[in-house]
């Protein structure tokens, strides 16, 4: 019975995340990896990495991340396009079936899940926009979740990661604030050593990145477009005075540092994993849309929780009314301001973002388990013995 609902389960699943493709899905053009692959084309031809443009339908884009992403991003540009744009998607999917594995861990449920996360707007246009959000989060997630328990070298993935976008960084503030002291070493060591081959093989252009281009936050975009679903974007576009950002960044700050600790003490780094992710999407001074793959985690805690009673029931409804957020493209239905509701619809991930910060459960994969008493604390070998 369990193995038909199983597969009923994904059946539905594939059914529905179609339609919602087919309702929703925009075919991005791979815009992203065509910058990633001229920057460097045009760095590798002695042009400057940071002077390259890929023109768009309103404005140009250039390359964003530190030198050292160039030198990780090189096999994309030069490879063949196809070859290129095949593997950062295979790459991109693959991470998120470890991650589901390594939660869920049942074929079926993982598929499911790839299925339902495929289906939302983050998820897809990380892939049809060509960037390596994905591939960011797997690494993380592989630190977290499986490294940091097994190896001394836990931390470098996450220091990788942070090279590569500086957004990753809180998570090594994470390992700090849990008191995974060495951890937090090696993965601060590591960034370091990445700004440091950055300078090597790239000096002017490291010098021009940390020195200026750095904080130019307008080069990533417009800050006040809907698709810049940041704190500091829903403040710009509500017209807040300047202090305003600057106090939320505080208030998230307090808010993820409380929670987080109380994840890693535990430990429930898959927690800790979903905590710091939405707080990286609130606290960026831009999060395109895409960024919010860092949130699928709270998402697919929600939905595996093992809480008891009502609090079960209300993190599903929590779940079900976030992966409709995400999947049905609403901010970019609020994106003029003139619409009605604008105020509320172009900041609604922002306000699902700081909803899911302060409601992810913490450790309800265990909590829900009762403790055996001494009288009793045989009882379940004995029954595995008996199957």
């Amino acid at each position: 019975m369990r193995s038909f609902r199983a597969w009923a389960g994904l059946i539905v699943s594939v059914v529905g995340a179609a339609v919602l493709l087919a309702m929703f899905a925009r075919w991005q053009g791979q815009f992203d990896l065509h910058v990633y692959r001229g920057a460097v084309r045009s760095w590798l031809h002695g042009d400057g990495l940071y002077t390259y443009r890929q023109q768009g339908m309103i404005r140009s884009f250039g390359f964003t991340y530190p030198p050292f992403a160039a030198l990780v991003l090189m096999p994309l540009a030069v490879l063949p396009w196809r070859v290129a744009e095949m593997l950062l998607a295979l790459a991109s999917l693959s991470g998120t079936l470890i991650l589901l594995w390594h939660r869920l861990r049942a074929l079926l449920p993982v598929l499911t899940g790839a299925v339902l996360a495929a289906a939302t707007e983050p998820w897809r246009d990380t892939v049809t926009v060509g960037q390596i959000n994905l591939v960011l989060l797997t690494m993380v997630g592989l630190d977290l979740l499986f490294v940091l328990k097994r190896h001394p070298a836990a931390g470098a993935l996450i220091g990788i990661a942070a090279g590569v976008k500086l957004t990753p960084a809180l998570f090594i503030l994470y390992l700090v604030l849990t008191r995974r002291y060495r951890a937090g070493l090696v993965a601060g060591s590591t960034a370091l050593v990445t700004a440091g081959l950055g300078w090597l093989f790239a000096p002017d252009e490291s010098r021009r990145y940390w020195t200026h281009l750095l904080w130019q936050t307008d080069r990533i975009g417009d800050v006040t477009i809907a698709g810049n679903q940041s704190l500091s974007g829903a403040v710009h576009r509500l017209h807040a005075p300047p202090g305003v950002w600057p106090a939320l960044v505080v208030v998230v700050l307090v808010v993820w540092a409380f929670r987080a600790r109380k994840a890693g003490t535990l430990p429930d780094d898959w927690a800790g994993l979903a905590l710091t992710g939405v707080a990286i999407c609130l606290l960026s001074p831009f999060t395109w849309v895409h960024h919010l793959v860092w949130q699928l985690p709270a998402l697919l805690i929600l939905l595996d929780s093992r809480a008891s009673g009502r609090r079960r029931h209300w993190f599903r409804l929590l779940a079900a009314v976030v992966y409709a957020v995400l999947v049905t493209a609403l901010e970019w239905r609020f994106a003029d301001p003139g619409t009605l509701g604008y105020q509320l619809g172009s900041n609604v991930q922002v306000i699902t973002g700081l909803i899911l910060l302060m409601t992810v459960p913490v450790n309800t994969t265990t909590a829900s388990v009762p403790v055996p008493s001494r009288s009793n604390a045989a009882a379940p070998m004995a029954q595995s013995l008996q199957r």
